[in-house]
């Protein structure tokens, strides 16, 4: 059966390969759709791909913006070929398909016939072709020869190696070997000084952990606290990208900059060593599969929705799981209109969120649309709260609202590299 792939690039270059599985196959910006799409250019359900026999064809659903298949409008039903590039309201994904191929049978070969060899009742001895009995006894014993001498070396070998190893102090071969006195820390240690009494206490480095993955560890699920000696800026980048990366859809290179994270610092210090933000992280913990099962049913990742929630409880003790579900309805329609899919986007949600409180969902989305169109830069640097900001376009509340969230955000990813008493919250 042939298999149909839709192709989709991000902002980065980065592919995804979606499989369109089923005889029928909807593609819109709501959740529930078989292929969610978080773009304001993309209806609810805006279109849908129909497998017919081994072919398959898209239509339109009715959307706002239409389809396109290499550049034609589809108001009918329009099968889809390889290579066809499908335009839903200007966001573009790539057609793959796969086709199934049978085996072609094979014929055997006409076998030539063969002449009949006349069969010896019994077979008799060749004696020009015999193997001496002395030989054939004097194999088994040159084999244990060989073997003992094999073993001889081997153990020499061995005894040499161990002894050497021995004097270096270590079984690795490859590891440096420690000879004290004036030997630094081993790198990843944090101090930056030497041992006490001369030597190090292991002679295997530790791990130099990597900033460059947003929570100190190449495990996203399981950070490591960073380095002690970097600046309270530096924790702020390291930490704010790791959550960043875990709050929209498909923003693995997300990152503050030193401006930013300047930013975010200070709101940062409002919130160290308070006992109520870390209770409500640890609530947060504790309830993780209940947030986990409200985040599902809205198509947004668990760490917003919890991050959201304890933002907005701030400096205040509160149910954790309660705030998130009286949240969720807003952030859900926010987001169908805003999108998910980058950092940015979840921002921009919540610095709406009043907004959509008051049941206007759009004005934000509008906004943007109406900026993007007046505004000489692209897009993607109009729809971040940072551009906004300068340009007076949200207000100071909104952006403090984000600020707020993101600061949280931050704390959350190692909570003692800020003062806060509480477990990392990875959701």
């Amino acid at each position: 059966m042939n298999e149909l792939w839709l192709i989709i690039t991000n902002e980065y270059g980065e592919k995804r390969r979606v499989s369109v599985t089923g005889d029928r196959f909807v593609i819109g910006r709501q959740s529930d759709n078989d292929l969610p799409i978080s773009d304001s250019r993309l209806s609810r359900k805006h279109a849908r791909i129909d497998r017919v026999g081994d072919r398959f064809e898209i239509s339109d659903e009715g959307s706002s913006n239409g389809t396109d298949v290499n550049g034609e409008p589809v108001f009918d039903p329009v099968e889809l070929r390889d290579g066809d590039v499908i335009n839903f309201g200007g966001f573009e994904v790539k057609v793959e398909i796969v086709r199934e191929t049978k085996p072609a049978e094979q014929t055997p070969p006409a076998q030539a016939p063969v002449a009949a060899t006349p069969v010896k009742a019994k077979a008799e001895p060749d004696s020009g072709s015999s193997i001496p009995i002395g030989l054939i006894l004097l194999a088994p014993i040159l084999a244990v020869v060989l073997v003992v001498c094999a073993g001889g070396i081997i153990y020499l070998l061995v005894a040499k190696s161990g002894t050497e190893v021995a004097a270096n102090g270590t079984d690795d071969p490859d590891s440096p070997i420690v000879t004290g006195g004036d030997d630094p820390d081993p790198p990843g240690n944090g101090k930056g000084t030497d041992v006490p009494g001369g030597t190090n206490q292991s002679s295997t480095p530790k791990p130099i952990d990597n900033p460059t993955n947003g929570s100190g560890s190449d495990d996203p699920g399981n950070p490591t606290p960073t380095p002690a000696n970097l600046s309270d800026t530096a924790k702020v980048e390291i930490n704010g990208a790791g959550f960043l990366r875990k709050i929209a859809q498909n923003d693995p290179k997300a990152f503050l900059t030193t401006e930013q994270a300047q930013k975010v610092g200070a709101k940062v210090k409002q919130f160290g060593s308070s006992s109520a933000v870390a209770d409500n992280i640890n609530s947060a913990r504790k309830n993780a599969g209940q947030i986990k099962a409200i985040a599902v049913t809205k198509n947004m990742k668990p760490q917003f929705l919890a991050v959201a929630a304890i933002a907005k409880l701030g400096s205040s003790r509160g149910d954790v799981v309660q705030t998130a579900q009286s949240m969720s309805e807003v952030l859900d329609k926010l987001s169908i209109q805003l999108g998910n899919e980058f950092y940015d986007d979840c921002l921009l949600t919540i610095a709406a969120f009043d907004q959509g409180t008051a049941g206007d969902t759009m004005k934000m989305r509008n906004m943007l649309q109406e900026l993007a169109n007046k505004s000489a830069d692209s897009s993607r640097a109009i729809r971040t709260i940072w551009f906004l900001q300068k340009q007076s376009k949200i207000t100071p509340a909104e952006f403090d609202r984000a600020l707020t969230f993101l600061a949280i955000g931050t704390i959350t990813q190692n909570p003692k590299d800020f003062g806060v008493n509480a477990e990392a919250l990875n959701l």
